[in-house]
């Protein structure tokens, strides 16, 4: 079931790009920034009023260590960053752009929480970034780039 909602999480990141720079093409960077923490802020309020009997902020007020809400703050830089490329480079290059970076930290993290890095995770990582520096260079395109999109 999890590798399902990852996958399908996957793919709602790349089509939530996508809206978000066609979006920022419309009303502006900021303006689409805005807009999409806005609804999504709407949307979890639902959910959470729908999920939970009330509506409880008490854990605003524990021992929650400050930098644990910065979450909001690095969403926001990638939704803006996100907004910039995707009008300037393919989905697709997006798309494998992003999983590098994904990866190169995941396996950072997973680093630091370990304490070390199984030889098998650093080949399955370069064999990863193989294929995925096959698919760019195969592609029929020479470029990164591509037009416009028309909005």
């Amino acid at each position: 079931m999890y590798i399902f909602f990852s996958l399908l999480a996957g793919c709602l990141v790349i089509l939530c790009i996508s809206i978000n720079g066609r979006l920022a093409i419309k009303v502006g960077l900021i303006q689409a920034g805005i807009t999409n923490y806005l609804v999504g802020l709407i949307c979890s309020i639902v959910y959470f009023i729908i999920t939970s009997n009330g509506l409880p902020i008490d854990f605003l007020y524990s021992s929650i260590p400050f930098y644990y809400f910065l979450g909001g703050v690095v969403g926001s830089v990638i939704m803006l960053l996100n907004s910039i490329i995707i009008n300037n480079l393919s989905a697709v290059y997006v798309t494998v752009l992003v999983f590098i970076g994904q990866l190169s930290i995941g396996v950072f993290i997973d680093y630091l929480q370990a304490g070390d890095l199984p030889v098998g995770k650093v080949i399955g990582g370069m064999l990863i970034l193989a294929g995925l520096n096959v698919y760019i260079k195969g592609g029929e395109r020479t470029d990164l780039t591509h037009d416009k999109m028309e909005v």
